[in-house]
């Protein structure tokens, strides 16, 4: 039943389709993590840079402190005494952050400081140590026949600074991962509402229109899933609706093909009864008629008291005729074969005028005419005419009718009017003339309206539509 209703509606076979499979959940994991990695960078670059700023600043300060001491210190020892100033070199040992190297007059290397035992074996990675490096300064001391060199050597310094950013890297990654983490499952929480209306969403969109949530947490999920249980019910009230109008067009439609198939079959067998009348019974009386006629001109009868009798079966044969005769127009109107509905109603308003001779009767056509009409609907329209006149005639009281036939719209519009009792005259029990004529009319999709005309009588307001939708 659902399925049939979706499949019925043009609307949920247009659906468009998502643009993109990415799940809301996802992209604002994405843009998170896209967050993180802006802070790793930042992080990076500003620890890089005060890395390499305290390191040029060690630097400076080290390698000047260094050469104003050793300086001062190599100034007492002479050219003689060169043995005694690299022993006090040796027993100083290496001063932080310098490297120190001692030649004589002749460039011979005397001393050369030895390696820092500070983190000995490892070093800062070569991209970190070209990034924190600052410009490498060399201080030399001219002493009586040496020369002493110191070179500011920075690798310790940049192995701290690499540990250090590697400490900070390692806790911040963490604590970022583990606020993703959080984030990951936060969001979760928040968007299975959403993800529970999506759910409810495709049901409908398949065709379970039954489909309810369930109490959502959250005021806004709690909003958004009474807005869908609103909408829900409000689909399935419309489907039902649509359904129970579809059935009942349905059946109205049924009902229409009925009643045409039925008058149909009415005027058959009006006119095979007609035929009848004026083939057999009409023979009949006429030999009826025949004999009494003999009878009366036979010796033995003429003259005797048979020829009343005679006389009399002769009259009444006649008069039987005639009333067969205005009896079967009503059965079959023969008018509308070839003259065409205004024609009919005119003779039978010409008719009707002599049979009633107090009623006066009036037609009004169009000036423009009626164009061609189907023969069922042409029959349909005479009947209601012809019923509405013997409505006026029997019960209506009136003294005057008017009949006005148009077209307007695709619609053949026919009026009755008259200035009898009004709607009175259709106050009777068993009015079956009436039901007739709007049975007539709802079976070619027409209406009938019974109103008051402008002379206070009964004005009967007929609307058929010359496009059969009925029979459609």
């Amino acid at each position: 039943m659902n399925t049939d209703a979706a499949s019925a509606d043009p609307a949920a076979q247009h659906l468009p389709s998502p643009t993109s499979s990415m799940s809301l959940r996802l992209k604002i994991n994405l843009i998170f993590s896209g967050i993180t990695v802006v802070i790793f960078a930042v992080l990076l670059a500003v620890e890089i840079a005060g890395t390499r700023a305290s390191v040029r600043e060690e630097m400076e300060a080290s390698n000047r402190i260094a050469t104003q001491l050793l300086g001062r210190i190599s100034h007492f020892y002479s050219h003689a005494m060169m043995p005694e100033l690299v022993a006090f070199l040796r027993d100083t040992g290496r001063v932080r952050a310098n490297d120190i190297r001692l030649y004589d007059k002749s460039g011979e290397l005397l001393y050369v400081s030895p390696p820092s035992q500070y983190k000995a074996g490892r070093d800062a990675p070569a991209w970190y140590a070209a990034w924190v490096m600052p410009p490498l300064s060399e201080r030399a001391i001219e002493l009586d026949g040496a020369r002493l060199v110191l070179t500011a050597n920075p690798t310790r310094a940049i192995l701290d600074g690499w540990d250090n950013l590697s400490d900070i890297l390692f806790s911040q990654f963490l604590l970022l991962l583990l606020a993703d983490l959080v984030l990951f499952w936060l969001v979760g929480r928040w968007i299975a509402p959403l993800e529970r209306v999506e759910r409810g969403l495709r049901e409908i969109e398949q065709g379970d229109h039954h489909v309810r949530l369930p109490p959502l947490k959250g005021k806004e999920a709690g909003e958004m899933g009474r807005a869908f249980n609103r909408m829900a019910q409000a689909v399935e009230d419309n489907i039902q609706v649509r359904q129970a109008s579809a059935e009942a067009q349905a059946r109205l439609n049924a009902q229409r093909e009925f009643t045409m198939l039925l008058h149909a079959r009415i005027e058959e067998e009006r006119a095979a009864i007609a035929r009848e009348l004026h083939d057999e019974l009409g023979q009949s009386l006429t030999a009826i008629r025949s004999i009494a006629k003999s009878m009366m001109q036979h010796p033995d009868v003429a003259g005797g008291p048979l020829e009343r009798h005679a006389s009399m079966l002769f009259d009444t044969a006649g008069k039987t005729s005639d009333a067969m005769r205005r009896l079967i127009p009503r059965l079959r109107p023969i008018q509308l074969e070839g003259m065409g509905l205004i024609d009919a109603v005119r003779d039978l308003l010409t008719e009707t005028q002599q049979n009633h001779a107090g009623v006066q009767f009036e037609l009004s056509v169009a000036r423009e005419g009626l164009p061609p009409l189907d023969d069922q609907l042409e029959l349909s329209a005479y009947r209601i005419v012809q019923e509405a006149i013997t409505n006026v005639v029997r019960h209506s009281g009136a003294k005057r009718a008017m009949v006005v036939i148009g077209t307007e719209d695709q619609t053949l519009k026919i009026t009755i009017s008259d200035n009898g009792k009004g709607a009175e005259s259709l106050q009777r029990e068993g009015h079956y003339g009436v039901r007739g004529m709007q049975e007539r009319a709802s079976a070619f999709g027409g209406d009938i309206v019974f109103g008051s005309s402008a002379e206070g009588g009964l004005a009967v307001r007929v609307t058929l539509p010359l496009v059969q939708t009925g029979r459609e």
